[in-house]
């Protein structure tokens, strides 16, 4: 696999089979779904950390208003439990606000239990429309299944704000993930 080719959805589709992130199954499948773009070239980095999503190997942190944060992370962190396979499962979420009184409080502690294990993580999110995107990256890293796999944020190009993609993939998948789509990772936060 070199580097040389247009990424496109088929590429994307070659590299995940590849190294062993997906089946050929779903890779077909994925490319049956998006056949009316699958070779428009893909240029940049975001776009293709994005389409990751479609394939069922990443989880976006949205950096736009997504009403209800305290809410969304529930659901963002079944979604990303979810890439696991089986492997992590999340229960007994609830998240505790700052000022319980305030519907637009942002701030406040997410708890829940990661295969019946607490956890527990600080959001310092002014307004409840916004995600905290460090407090969302720390707990789906506290996802991560026990096996050689981590969640990992890719980093972000040029000055822009753009959702954060979770990859989930072992050490060696995202050096292969950096070879052939370009893809760099930000280091743990925990």
């Amino acid at each position: 696999m070199a580097n040389t080719q247009a990424i496109t959805y088929v590429r994307i589709a070659e590299v995940l089979t590849d190294l062993g992130m997906i089946t050929e199954d779903k890779a077909r499948s994925v490319l049956d779904e998006a056949a009316s773009y699958a070779l428009e070239p893909i240029k940049r980095r975001h776009e293709i950390a994005g389409a990751l999503e479609s394939f069922g190997v990443a989880v976006a942190i949205h950096s736009e208003d997504v009403d209800f944060a305290d809410a969304h992370y529930e659901w963002l962190l079944n979604e990303a439990a979810a890439l696991t396979g089986g492997k992590v499962t999340v229960s007994d979420y609830r998240f505790e606000k700052t000022d319980p009184d305030d519907e637009d409080c942002g701030l406040g502690t997410m708890h829940f239990t990661r295969n019946g294990k607490p956890l527990s993580f600080g959001v310092e999110q002014e307004s409840n429309d916004y995600l905290d995107m460090g407090a969302a990256q720390q707990a789906i890293e506290a996802l991560s299944p026990d096996d050689p796999r981590t969640f990992r944020c890719v980093e972000q190009e040029g000055p822009h704000f753009d959702d954060d993609f979770m990859v989930l993939a072992t050490a060696e998948q995202r050096d292969g993930l950096h070879r052939h789509l370009g893809l760099t990772f930000e280091r743990s936060l925990g």
